[in-house]
C-alpha cells in the first residue's frame, strides 16, 4: 500500500504534525530551534523517510513522582513529529476500529472525563435494573507498560495493521525499547500508548461478549466490572487472570479488589458511591484530602524559603480545585480553599 507511505510522509502532513507536537513544549530550546527552522526541519525529515535513512533517536529518561513514581522514556521532537503523522494519517484508525465504546484512554473524544461519565452512566443503568445492591470488580495490571512483552505487542499489531511499511516502523519503535529482555514500552510515545490500548482489546471483547458483563469500563489498565452476583465476579477475576497470563501479564493484587457498591469504587481520582435513591456520587477519598493538606504545608515552606513563587502555589491549588470540582465536592473544596487561604496568610500553624 504505497499510498499509506506517501500520505504519512507528505510534507504537508509532517508539517501539520510538527505544529501539533510543538504545543506546550515550544519553551524548550531543542524544540524552538526546530520550529524556527520549520521548513528545513520538515524537509530534512521527509528526505530521511523517503530515502529510508530515518532512525529513531536516543531517548531522554527521567523519573516523575506525581501522582505516583514512574520511569519516563521521553521521545525526541523529530521522532514525535514522525510518530504523530503516522498515527494521525494511518495507524490510529487501523488500531482503534476494533475497540469497544467503553475503552476510554488516549483516543479522540475520549479521556478521563469520558470514562468517569461512562462509569456514572453504568451505575445509573445498573440501579434501574438491580437496585443499589451489587458489587464492582476493579482490576489493575501490575507494571503494565513495563511488563508488556515485545513479541506479544508485535503479534497483536500484525493482526490489526495491514500496511507492511507502517508495521515495520512500529516494530522498530518497539525494538528501540529493548533493555536486554525484550520487555516493556515507554510512556512518552503516542504510538506506545495506542499499542498498550490494543494489547487489552481482546480482553475487552472477552469480558463483554463471553463473560457477558454489561456494565464495564476501562481506562488504559484500570478496569471496572459491575454485577449483582459477587461469586460471578470472583469467577470473572479468575478468567481475567487466565487471559492475562496468556499474554504474560499479571494483576496487581493490592489494587484488584471486589467492592460493594455502597462501599464505593475508586476510579480515576474519585470514589463512586451508588445511594439507595439511585444517585451516583463522585467523592474525593480521605487520602486525596490528606495529601493535598500536606502539599499545601510543604509548598508554604518552600515559598518562605524563596524556592516557589506565589503564582506557582496558586497554579498548583487551582489545578487541584479544577479536578476536585468535577465531582460532588462542593463542601470539601470550600473547606480546602479556606484551609489554603489560612496557611498562605500565616494564620494557621503549619503543624495543624
Amino acid at each position: 500500500m504505497v499510498e499509506v507511505r506517501a500520505e504519512v510522509c507528505s510534507f504537508n502532513n509532517l508539517y501539520e504534525a510538527m505544529l501539533v507536537c510543538k504545543c506546550g513544549v515550544i519553551w524548550k530550546d531543542s524544540v524552538a530551534k526546530n520550529v524556527v527552522n520549520s521548513l528545513v526541519f520538515v524537509k530534512q525529515l521527509k528526505h530521511r523517510l523517503d530515502t529510508d535513512t530515518y532512525e529513531i533517536s536516543q531517548y531522554y529518561e527521567f523519573t516523575i513522582y506525581e501522582p505516583k513514581r514512574r520511569e519516563i522514556i521521553s521521545t525526541r521532537f523529530v521522532d514525535r513529529v514522525f510518530q504523530r503523522s503516522l498515527c494521525d494519517n494511518y495507524l490510529y484508525r487501523e488500531i482503534t476500529k476494533s475497540f469497544i465504546y467503553d475503552n476510554g484512554a488516549c483516543q479522540k473524544y475520549r479521556g478521563t472525563d469520558f470514562s468517569r461519565d461512562r462509569l456514572k452512566a453504568h451505575l445509573s443503568k445498573y440501579y434501574r435494573h438491580h437496585g443499589h445492591e451489587g458489587y464492582a470488580l476493579q482490576c489493575d495490571i501490575k507494571n503494565y507498560f513495563g511488563s508488556t512483552r515485545h513479541d506479544v505487542a508485535k503479534d497483536i499489531l500484525a493482526k490489526r495493521v495491514r500496511d507492511k511499511w507502517a508495521l515495520q516502523h512500529v516494530y522498530k519503535l518497539i525494538d528501540s525499547y529493548d533493555r536486554g529482555d525484550k520487555t516493556g514500552l515507554g510512556l512518552g510515545s503516542q504510538i506506545t500508548q495506542l499499542i498498550q490500548l490494543a494489547v487489552l482489546d481482546d480482553l475487552d471483547h472477552f469480558i463483554k461478549e463471553r463473560l457477558r458483563i454489561k456494565y464495564y469500563v476501562r481506562y488504559m489498565d484500570d478496569i471496572i466490572l459491575i454485577h449483582h452476583d459477587k461469586q460471578y465476579l470472583h469467577y470473572c477475576r479468575a478468567q481475567i487472570e487466565m487471559r492475562l497470563s496468556d499474554i504474560h501479564l499479571k494483576l496487581n493484587t493490592k489494587k484488584s479488589q471486589i467492592y460493594h457498591l455502597k462501599q464505593g469504587i475508586p476510579f480515576l481520582g474519585f470514589v463512586y458511591h451508588l445511594t439507595e435513591t439511585g444517585r451516583v456520587l463522585m467523592l474525593l477519598s480521605k487520602r486525596n484530602l490528606v495529601k493535598r493538606r500536606r502539599k499545601i504545608r510543604k509548598y508554604k515552606i518552600l515559598f518562605d524559603l524563596g524556592k516557589m513563587t506565589m503564582e506557582e502555589l496558586d497554579d498548583s491549588f487551582r489545578s487541584w480545585k479544577a479536578h476536585a470540582e468535577k465531582g460532588d465536592t462542593y463542601w470539601k473544596v470550600k473547606t480546602m480553599t479556606l484551609y489554603y487561604n489560612r496557611v498562605m496568610e500565616g494564620t494557621l500553624c503549619l503543624s495543624s
